[in-house]
């Protein structure tokens, strides 16, 4: 009676190795990754009117794209106050990596005014970016994900927010279906 306690202890412990080991589990259909990004571009205006966009487009370079080319649309959805308010992409940002992959992107987020002297002004921007349909290439795999965009503005006058600089660094995770 004892040795058969002693197999079926064995035998239990042996088991619940497995479990923590993993054997009999399905392998992972996902894979997490960070992402970062940096780079700069320009916007053709500021939006000063709620529903008003503008396109944008930037230069850098991102984990997993390497040096990219980028093009959307900012919408100031609306003022929260006299120098704050919300926007969003009109449509999806879309990174394209030096092979002509594409990896599309929705943000929103908030702006903040600020005075720089002399009648000028900065603009920085803090948005959630999550991925967006239409990604191409070794991202049409690209499931879920999120990062956080700061882009700060070069200075400009209310009265002319045309062709506006800006440099802007994210981080964050992407997340691609690995696939059976």
């Amino acid at each position: 009676m004892r040795s058969m306690l002693r197999w079926i202890a064995q035998g239990v412990a042996l088991a619940g190795l497995l479990v923590v080991l993993g054997f009999g589990a399905e392998p992972a259909s996902a894979q997490v990754v960070p992402f970062r990004v940096t780079g700069a571009g320009v916007a053709d205006f500021i939006p000063l009117v709620p529903g008003q966009a503008s396109p944008h487009d930037a230069i850098g370079t991102a984990t997993h794209l390497g040096r990219y080319e980028a093009e959307g649309l900012v919408r100031l959805d609306g003022f929260t106050g006299p120098t704050t308010g919300t926007f969003s992409s009109a449509e999806p940002v879309a990174f394209t990596a030096a092979n002509g992959d594409v990896l599309r992107f929705d943000y929103q987020g908030n702006v903040n005014l600020f005075g720089a002297g002399d009648g000028l002004f900065i603009t920085v921007w803090i948005a959630e970016f999550t991925p967006a349909s239409g990604s191409t290439g070794r991202f049409e795999r690209v499931v879920d994900g999120s990062f956080i965009m700061t882009a700060i503005s070069a200075p400009f006058s209310l009265d002319a927010p045309f062709l506006v600089g800006y440099s802007w660094s994210g981080s964050g995770w992407i997340e691609f279906d690995r696939g059976r």
